[in-house]
Parts: structure tokens; sequence; C-alpha cells
């Protein structure tokens, strides 16, 4: 088995480019780097069918980090296009365009460079945590690789993770974003409602996504935690998002009417740090929290809006595996992985439901009257052009991807990949033009 594993990591390649970044390269590297995804994106269902689902499993959790790492390296290799400015506004704040990365994807801010030259709207770092943490750490092929777990589904193209918030802590993410804010002129921006959007250079927030440390325990030690990164990166975030549905860590806090009471002092710490800061002289950052379920749409959104949140992002991952309909070759997959590491559910098999919760917020918040003051992002699923149109009707005024914009990668021009999902009737027009 180890020999057929071996043989399949040579053929996906996702660990040949980790490797090959490693070295340095030359500017070539990126399209190296993005062939390299291609053919092991066309060599997904196959390896799945050749492979024991355990060493698929710990082919693909293996290669995650490294090829991350490699598309951090390989953003100074050349220039990239940008995509074009739609001049959109939302929380007070200029994007680019209305679609940037999912917390998950860049843990540390070691991707910001790429995703800024990629031409993404804005961008999310983390999940961050006060302290460094491994996140959830398995033994894999029998012990000889230990690490976060991770897989494709190749036949759907979602995705599960088990991967439990691995963070080398709040202060290197904030060194990196200090550091690409000084490399490109991008200084963090004061919320101003009412003003037009900026021009599409400068216009890139970046947000940070933080969560209370998995291993603290206790609520009070565990909230402190959440107040200190809070405090930490109101300097330097444009936006912050609080993380309040992981699926693979233990939250703790009771059920029903505790674990809201619980929410509600947690989020209420959090609005005081931030308006405190504000009253000292600092900006006003939004604060948007996260959720894996929305429950009832227009209750939700009335509990956020009251407390001072300026937002929600639906959904996170998702675990009610029996809800979402998969091809057979997938379904057996997730079964393989989820009884032995858990997870969340990603990618296209989650969209439909996703979508109908950010409907929901949305009509919720129109309901309330909070339009222009209460933002709706939507994630879970979004991967195409068409994708992104579904996700505009629903009225959210953001939205983000991760599953999807690995799969873009993939594909054909990646260079052009935020201009062709974001505007493609531009997109269209200028190929048009160059034939």
């Amino acid at each position: 088995m180890l020999r057929r594993t071996a043989s399949a990591c040579a053929a996906g390649g996702v660990l040949a480019a980790g490797a090959y970044a490693a070295q340095g390269g030359d500017e070539g590297r990126r399209s190296v780097l993005l062939g390299l995804a291609r053919a092991d994106e066309q060599l997904r269902p196959a390896l799945a069918a050749l492979l024991p689902a355990e060493a698929f499993v710990a082919l693909y959790s293996a290669s995650r980090t490294p090829f991350l790492g490699a598309l951090a390296a390989s953003a100074g290799c050349g220039a990239l296009p940008s995509a074009p400015s739609i001049g959109l506004r939302a929380m007070g704040l200029s994007f680019r365009n209305d679609l940037g990365n999912a917390a998950g994807l860049d843990k540390d801010g070691t991707l910001l460079d790429f995703n800024y030259a990629l031409g993404a709207g804005y961008a999310v770092v983390g999940t961050v945590l006060s302290d460094p943490h491994s996140g959830n750490l398995f033994d894999f092929l029998g012990g000889l690789w230990r690490g976060n777990a991770w897989t494709p589904l190749p036949s759907s193209g979602g995705a599960l993770n088990s991967l439990g918030l691995p963070s080398k802590g709040v202060e290197p993410a904030l060194r990196n974003i200090a550091a690409f804010r000084e490399r490109h002129g991008v200084p963090p921006q004061r919320a101003e409602h009412g003003r037009p959007a900026g021009d599409g250079g400068a216009s890139f927030p970046v947000g940070v996504s933080i969560m209370g440390h998995p291993a603290h325990g206790d609520p009070a030690d565990k909230l402190e935690g959440v107040l200190r990164c809070v405090r930490l990166c109101l300097p330097l975030a444009d936006f912050i998002e609080i993380n309040e549905s992981c699926p693979n860590v233990h939250h703790g806090g009771g059920h029903g009417g505790d674990a809201t009471a619980e929410l509600r002092k947690r989020l209420e710490a959090i609005v005081a740090e931030r308006d405190a800061a504000a009253r000292g002289g600092g900006r006003r950052v939004p604060l948007l929290v996260k959720l894996g379920d929305l429950g009832e749409a227009e209750g939700t959104v009335r509990f956020l809006s009251r407390l001072g949140i300026d937002g929600v992002v639906a959904l996170n991952t998702q675990k009610d595996y029996a809800s979402f309909e998969l091809p057979p070759a997938d379904r057996a997959l997730l079964d393989s992985y989820t009884a032995r590491y858990g997870g969340g559910l990603s990618g296209p098999p989650i969209l439909d439901r996703s979508s109908a919760q950010a409907a929901a917020a949305q009509a919720a918040v129109r309901e309330l009257g909070l339009a222009g003051r209460f933002v709706v992002v939507h994630v879970g699923g979004v991967q195409s052009a068409a994708d992104v149109q579904r996700s505009r009707a629903t009225g959210a005024e953001l939205r983000q991807w991760y599953t999807g914009l690995m799969h873009g990668l993939a594909r054909p021009e990646p260079d052009l990949l935020y201009e062709r999902v974001t505007a493609p009737e531009r997109h269209q027009r200028l190929r048009a033009a160059m034939r």
C-alpha cells in the first residue's frame, strides 16, 4: 500500500509542488504549481478509486500545507492582473469586488499577497487564536505521518476537513498583515457610511477571523483570549469575524438557553472592547459573526444587531452528513472519513442550504429595517460565475469561498479567475476582443 501511495503522490503532483516551491524555483513557479493543480484535479477521481480511503485521505492531508505554502511563495513571481472594481461598498468599507476567501484558507496571513494579486475583492485571515495551536492531530498510515485531516470529494467537488483550528497565534498573523499593508500601500480603512467606493487597487479590506482557543476549558479564559485577539487586531483589521461555528472543536457553554446566554455574554464583551477603542480615538471596526446555522433567521438577525454586531456570515461547514446528496463514490469516502476523523462538509453539496439561509437572513434585514446597517455575507458552495450570480440574487452584499477557490485555480486561465467569476460579461467581451 505504501508503494501505491507514493506513486499516487507523484501522479497527483501536489507534494512535488510544495517541494519545488521550497527550493526557490524561478519566475515560472506559479505556472508549474497551477499546472500541477490542474493535473491533480483530473486525477482525483482515479486516485480515489485506486487507493484505499485511508491512503487517499493521507495523501491530501499531507499535501494541503505544502501546497498552500507554495502558493504563498509564488505571489512574487511576476505580476498578476487584478479583477476590475465594481464600486462596491459594505459596512462602510470599499471593496474591489464582492468575493473574497473564507476563513480557514489563509490561517496566518501568508496568502495575502497571492489573493491580492489574483484579484480577490477582500481577504479573511485566520481563524486566529490567542496562542499557538496544533489543531486536531491524527496518525496516518500506521503512524508514518501525523497531522491535520482534510480530503476532497472528487465527484461532487466538495471537501471534508477536521483541521481543528491550527494556528501560529495572533501575533504572527498580525505581523504578516502589517507587512502586506506596507508592501502594497493598503492602509486600514475607516468605516464611513454614505461615501462612494474607492478605487480598485487600494480598496482591499482585510478581515481577521477570531475564535476562543480550544485548549482553554474555562469559559472565562477562553473569553479573555478572544478579547486579547480583538484588542490586538483592532488597529490593523478592516473588520473582525467572530467564529461561533467551527464544527471541529468543542464549544462548551451548554445547550439551548444556556448557550444563548453564553453567546450573548461573549458578544457583549467583544462589542464593548471594540466600542471602547473607538471612543478612545480609534476606528470603529465592523464586527461579523460566523454561524453554522441561522436557526430562525429573523430572530438571529435581531439578536445580533441589538448587540451591536454589524453582520452575519453564513454558513460554516456542515456536519449533518445524511442531509446532503452525494454521488456514491463520494458518499463512501465521506462515511469512511467521518467515522474516523469527524469533520465538516463544504463545497457545492452545501450550496442549496447556504443560499437559502443567506436569502432568509437578507429578508430579515429588510423586514427589520436594517438595510445598510447590517450586512449578510454568504459562504458555502460558491464555485462558479453562475454560483456568484445565484448568491447575489439572495441579496447578500458579500460572499466568500474556499473549496471553490481551490477548484478555480485548477481551471484554465487561473490568473483571470476573479474576473471570470465576478464580472463574467466583461470577461467575455475582453476575450472576444482579443480573438
